[in-house]
């Protein structure tokens, strides 16, 4: 009887946690957008990443620069890969809203939903495995930068001396897509229906 009470409360703390969790995360995402984009350059090599801002007090304009604490931005990470789409390195030049990434250059029309203007993100504190994507000539147009390149885009990234080496270039844009507000809460369920259909399995005259 010990026995089938434990299990009956164990059951209940489960289904009553899953349900707190995904009240909370419904609660948090009314007030969260959260985006995917990507890009791809001309030999193969991409890049993939995400980020999320508070909509309650955020413009329709989404701009940030440099350290320290951000505008909106809540959170920004990227990751690298060869044209075997192997990984090369992963960064979050934001995380908790504040920058970390000195060269942050990063502009969101949320009205269009598109990345524009200058672009700068990644990591480059001069060492080796260091890698970023920016809008270069972009970045040339506002005087940050005095590279001559004929693309808008390039893939930089730094050699195992600390060089720095371009790995691509393209004028293709970054693109953006809106993640579902209901993806976290779908994969919330999709873990209690397994534990769920394992507790079946392996108890199956259970009740609870």
């Amino acid at each position: 009887m010990t026995h089938l009470f434990a299990k009956t409360a164990i059951s209940v703390a489960t289904t009553t946690g899953l349900m707190l969790a995904i009240a909370i995360t419904t609660n948090d995402l009314a007030y969260a957008a959260e985006f995917q984009f990507n890009w791809k350059g001309d030999t193969g090599y991409s890049a993939k990443g995400l980020f999320n801002y508070d909509t309650i007090n955020a413009p329709s304009v989404i701009s940030e620069a440099g350290l320290g604490a951000t505008n909106n931005l809540q959170s920004l990470s990227i990751s690298f890969f060869d044209p075997l789409s192997t990984l090369i390195n992963s960064f979050t030049p934001v995380l908790s809203s504040v920058s970390n990434y000195s060269f942050l250059r990063f502009n969101f029309d949320s009205t269009k939903e598109q990345i524009f203007g200058l672009f700068d993100v990644g990591k480059d504190d001069n060492s080796p495995g260091d890698t970023w994507l920016n809008n270069n000539l972009a970045l040339i147009d506002e005087g940050f930068s005095d590279e001559v390149l004929a693309k808008e885009f390039g893939f930089n990234n730094r050699d195992a001396a600390g060089t720095k080496q371009i790995l691509d270039l393209s004028n293709n844009s970054v693109q953006v897509s809106k993640v579902p507000e209901g993806s976290i809460i779908i994969g919330l369920l999709a873990v209690w229906s397994l534990g769920f259909t394992l507790k079946q399995k392996f108890n199956p005259k259970s009740k609870i």
